[in-house]
């Protein structure tokens, strides 16, 4: 190095001199700018760049790495990728080309192609492919000489398929230069035995990991050879992973083109079943880990951190079933359930549980199987898809009944109780004495086992079968009875900070009053019901007090109101994937768009054009008595 830099500056070195004494001595004094291009190849050297700074205060270097020098007053400048614009929310044509990613797509493709333009045809597939390119210059400048001979829109199947579409011809070009594989694999070169391991193991990861998922994937130090806190660091340094902080910790990632190189990497060492098993395990045990937490005061910490790991998650599902992991694809199924409820994944949910459904299950435990029809069953309920829920829920209660507790009997029964008391969309299938008598079993279970929030909710569902009906069509008797078992409930449930029954009972409550008249009062409850459910962010539940809501403004007889209230009731459930209000149309005679005057049609659909905050907010506001 010490040569180099001489011949570089011009400075004559004899056959007896040290190269870096006259390198020294040329640069005391005198004012310059030193720019070491590269320098990751020669990290080794850092410390003659120190003697160098040392001999002048007024030498500045440059030096351009994938790795710190870490040699005193060096200060670090990270090059983060080019901004991006959004694929699914796409400006202008104007305000699209003064994306920096996008822009630098445009002059590249421009050099080998003179009349090339964004268009309104192709202006999708270029956002697109700089975002499948994470925003990196060399890779973009790789896809943009493909315009040669490829529009965009049919570069971009082809470079779903893999990084060696991204090839230059440009004889110019140092090799790592010429394709994406080839910087990468430079970086790849520079790597130690460990790192090397760590690198390719950690493709395993979809969106990044947490610092614990990855110690229990992808260590132990002994296997790795060498500590993975370490060899993490050092790829930080590379730039081959990036980190950021969640909450106070560390989490870490790799941009998609060098996992697709590390994915690669891992199917060479043979390693990747073994690793694929271990993520899957470790995942698995993160979301049984976060269940019990899905409805208490932990709530919504639990929620962020399943929806930060859900591409994590979703990997971990695949693993287990096409592995026939039976056991660990049902766990996972029962563990997630409610998230994909409450954050309005629950299409995804139900396809994740009929795949795992068609396993062969037989050696599986029959309280792993119960909790598996639970979770299918409850999903299918929030869905509104009552004509197969009562197969899953008659199942779960068969086998708690041969093998569970008196708690996981009381369950079970009281989730089969919703099969009878919910009506259908045409009213089909309610049996309202059927419904009772599985709930009163439930509480009976559930006081026997001293389960107290079990209680609570065997309150809550007698109250919901005994308010059914429309505005002014319930007996006042009934409706009092109801109204004491919702206050009783959620006296149980405010003691156990139960934010998600809490939430459900404030709902209830309300209704109740509506149904009596009480219209203030329901206000007052569908407001703290709302601010529970916005800050966990449960759209299932927002789409509910939105219909709450219009109810009430009906009670008003606010017209207007309601027809923007039912708009934007629809867009949550339709977002949330919750098909409920159908049955609540059913159980309350809310109405849904269609039913609503073709006069107010124009109201409902600023209702559905509304996104969640502004819906909500305007859910929210205070109204008059009436119009």
């Amino acid at each position: 190095m010490p040569s180099t830099i001489a011949h570089s500056l011009g400075v004559q070195v004899s056959g007896s001199e040290v190269p870096l004494g006259r390198v020294l001595d040329h640069v005391k004094d005198k004012r310059l700018l030193l720019v070491l291009d590269n320098f990751e190849q020669i990290l080794p050297a850092a410390p003659i760049v120190g003697q160098l700074l040392a001999a002048s205060a007024a030498l500045k270097v440059i030096a351009s790495s994938r790795a710190p020098l870490r040699i005193a007053g060096e200060q670090e400048f990270p090059v983060p990728p080019l901004d991006l614009p959004d694929p699914q929310h796409l400006p202008s044509l104007d305000v699209l080309a003064q994306s920096d990613a996008v822009r630098l797509f445009i002059e590249r493709a421009s050099a080998v192609r003179p009349d090339f333009r964004v268009t309104a045809e192709n202006a999708g597939a270029v956002a697109e492919i700089c975002n499948r390119l994470d925003g990196l210059p060399l890779a973009i400048e790789l896809a943009a000489a493909r315009v040669k001979v490829l529009t965009p829109q049919a570069m971009l199947p082809k470079l779903r398929q893999g990084l060696d579409m991204l090839a230059s011809t440009a004889r110019d070009l140092p090799e790592r230069q010429r394709t994406l594989r080839g910087a990468i694999a430079w970086s790849w070169d520079l790597l130690s035995p460990a790192e090397c391991k760590l690198f390719s193991r950690l493709a395993v990861f979809v969106a990044g990991g947490m610092l614990p998922q990855i110690e229990e994937v992808c260590g132990p130090a002994k296997e790795l050879g060498g500590d993975v806190l370490d060899a993490l660091s050092s790829l930080v340094e590379h730039s081959l992973i990036r980190q950021s902080e969640i909450e106070g910790e560390p989490r870490f990632r790799m941009l998609v083109t060098i996992r697709e190189y590390a994915l690669a990497k891992l199917a060479e060492s043979g390693e990747h079943e073994d690793n694929a098993k271990r993520h899957a395990l470790a995942f698995l045990g993160l979301a049984e880990r976060s269940q019990p937490h899905l409805q208490g005061p932990e709530q919504k910490r639990s929620l962020d951190l399943l929806e930060l790991e859900h591409d994590n998650l979703r990997a971990a599902l695949e693993t287990t079933i096409t592995r026939a992991m039976g056991d660990e694809a049902c766990r996972l199924i029962s563990a997630l359930w409610r998230f994909w409820q409450v954050r309005g994944h629950l299409v995804e949910g139900g396809q994740w549980a009929s795949r795992v459904l068609a396993l062969p299950l037989d050696a599986v435990a029959p309280l792993v199987r119960m909790r598996l029809y639970e979770a299918a069953g409850g999903m299918a309920y929030w869905r509104g898809e009552l004509d197969i829920v009562k197969d899953f829920y008659s199942r779960a209660l068969e086998i708690a009944d041969t093998y569970g507790d008196e708690s996981e009997q009381a369950n079970a029964a009281y989730n089969l109780s919703f099969v009878f008391g919910i009506p259908s969309i045409d009213g089909s299938r309610t049996s309202l004495p059927r419904a009772l008598d599985l709930v009163r079993v439930a509480r009976t279970k559930w006081t026997k086992a001293g389960d107290r929030p079990g209680e609570g909710r065997a309150s809550w569902a007698l109250a919901t079968y005994l308010h059914f009906g429309r505005p002014g069509e319930v007996e006042p008797a009934k409706l009092e009875e109801a109204r004491a078992l919702t206050e009783e409930a959620l006296s149980i449930h405010r003691e156990r900070t139960n934010r998600f029954d809490i939430a459900w009972d404030l709902h209830l409550l309300g209704m109740i009053d509506v149904k009596r008249g009480r219209l203030d009062e329901a206000a007052q409850s569908f407001r703290e019901a709302a601010g529970l459910f916005a800050a966990d962010n449960d759209l299932s539940g927002l789409a509910v007090i939105a219909s709450d809501t219009a109810t009430l403004a009906a009670a008003r007889k606010q017209r207007e109101r309601q027809a923007v209230l039912v708009g934007i009731a629809d867009t949550l459930a339709k977002k949330s994937g919750t098909g409920l209000l159908n049955n609540l149309r059913t159980q309350d005679g809310r109405p849904m768009p269609p039913d609503i005057s073709p006069d107010l049609q124009a109201e409902v659909r600023r209702g559905q054009a509304m996104d969640t905050a502004t819906g909500i907010a305007f859910a929210l506001e205070d109204s008059v008595a009436g119009e």
